[in-house]
């Protein structure tokens, strides 16, 4: 077996200057801090409990209008004046809707979010109606 460590010695590089390794290992943890900050959504888009109310009312609407005896382009029209009068009731505007929309499709993890909670409510008021969903697994 060789020792090869004689080969290493001298390869060794001149001891670093220990102000300029406290200056990276500053730099270093600054730039961790930063990028490990949590990013707070911007002042005009809705918060995720805002959202989550009105998308469970959309679909809420949406499956009261799906059960009308109606043709589907006729139940999209009217599904329009119902969208207005949700966004009237929570005195949203229809651009601030889409911007949130936005916001969160380009954050999927907090988008995964609002639709959990948006199934899991839709799921338990459907269970209290007396639907045919079966009791959750365990």
């Amino acid at each position: 077996m060789t020792n090869f460590a004689p080969y290493f010695i001298d390869m060794r590089l001149p001891s670093p200057n220990i102000s300029f390794l406290m200056m990276a290992c500053a730099l270093a943890t600054g730039l961790i801090c930063i990028s490990c900050k949590k990013e707070q959504p911007p002042k005009d888009i809705l918060s995720k409990e805002q959202l989550t109310e009105i998308m469970i009312e959309f679909y809420l609407g949406e499956a009261k209008l799906s059960g009308l005896p109606i043709q589907y382009d006729s139940s999209s029209k009217l599904f329009i004046p119902f969208e207005e009068s949700v966004l009237k009731k929570y005195g949203v505007a229809d651009t601030t809707l889409y911007k949130s929309y936005q916001y969160y499709f380009d954050h999927p993890i907090e988008l995964e979010k609002i639709y959990e909670i948006v199934i899991d409510s839709l799921s338990l008021r459907e269970r209290k109606a007396g639907g045919m969903l079966p009791p959750p697994e365990q």
